[in-house]
């Protein structure tokens, strides 16, 4: 894998922190496909995505950490303080932490995906949990932007050249 700037090994430090923790979670977004493979190698990712286990211990777990070590949480830019008031995030989906320049996206319900299950499912790759590359890539083309569009044709791409080795 090629090097990986600042900012990302400051996430793989943070995800290794959760999970020492008792975290539960399984790593997902253009973060996780960085980690997976070469294909976007070099990329810039703008923040690090989780599908968080949405039990309610799990999630307070989660974000005391990350209080603890100085991050400001919001849920659609509102700041919330701890502990999680679970009632009041049903249907928002996301917790978003901030640290200057790093973001954490801890998503805990989804429309379509059941987030226990995935995170049950996820594998270890680099010592941390990761949601499986196809269903990263389907996520990806659900959301269709034309970043994520992009990066699937690039994993795709290389899938196509490593297929075989």
């Amino acid at each position: 894998m090629s090097a990986l700037p600042f900012e990302h090994l400051a996430y793989l430090e943070l995800l290794h922190r959760l999970q020492s923790r008792g975290v539960r979670f399984a790593l997902t977004g253009s973060f996780a496909l960085r980690l997976l493979m070469d294909a976007l190698g070099g990329e810039p990712v703008p923040d690090c995505d989780l599908l968080l286990e949405p039990s309610t211990d799990n999630l307070q777990r989660w974000a005391a950490l990350l209080v603890e070590e100085g991050w400001a949480l919001a849920v659609w830019n509102e700041p919330v303080g701890m502990p999680l008031e679970l009632e009041t995030l049903r249907g928002k989906y996301y917790v978003r932490a901030r640290k200057g320049p790093l973001v954490l996206d801890g998503t805990y319900e989804h429309d379509t995906l059941e987030t226990g299950a995935l995170v049950s499912g996820a594998r270890m790759h680099h010592g941390l949990p990761v949601m499986d590359l196809d269903t990263l890539l389907a996520l990806k083309r659900e959301r269709g932007t034309p970043r994520d569009l992009e990066q699937v044709a690039r994993v795709e791409h290389w899938r196509r050249e490593h297929r075989g080795r």
